[in-house]
């Protein structure tokens, strides 16, 4: 059976932008103000510029994590693995937007994907978008991405 994913131009090119400046160091600042780091196993850090009280699941493994400042707007990206189904991550999620009082333009939950995305005028725009992975059943991947307006 083959699962719809869900996808997005704008997170696509998101995507293409973080994955060509991550590095496969330590931390790093370089001159333009972009932060780059490298995480592994179960010590999460989060990227800059992503809100510090964002539930991350206990035990996600974290593929991606990156954040920016250019033209003086910042931004930040964290991909993670997790065994947390989609429906809980959904719930979670959609609990911190409704307790954090953001605006939604999008909120999509199903057993195997989850869209949650909107914008607050002046502030800024976000987007959790999550997949249950067909080539590791049992985990699902989950998509971060963080903008300054």
């Amino acid at each position: 059976m083959v699962r719809k994913r869900w996808r997005s131009p704008r997170l696509a090119v998101l995507l293409a932008a973080f994955s060509l400046s991550a590095c496969s160091g330590a931390n790093t600042a370089g001159e333009d103000g972009e932060v780059r780091m490298e995480l592994s196993g179960n010590s999460i850090e989060r990227p800059v510029y992503l809100p510090k009280d964002l539930p991350i699941p206990a035990g996600a493994s974290v593929t991606l994590s990156g954040g920016k400042l250019e033209n003086g707007k910042k931004s930040s990206m964290l991909i993670y693995e997790t065994q947390e189904s989609m429906n809980r991550l959904g719930t979670t999620y959609k609990e911190y937007v409704k307790d954090k009082s953001l605006e939604q333009d999008t909120q999509i939950i199903d057993p195997h994907n989850m869209i949650i995305n909107g914008k607050v005028d002046n502030a800024y725009s976000y987007s959790i978008i999550g997949s249950s992975l067909d080539s590791k059943p049992g985990t699902s991947e989950v998509i971060v991405t963080w903008l300054e307006n």
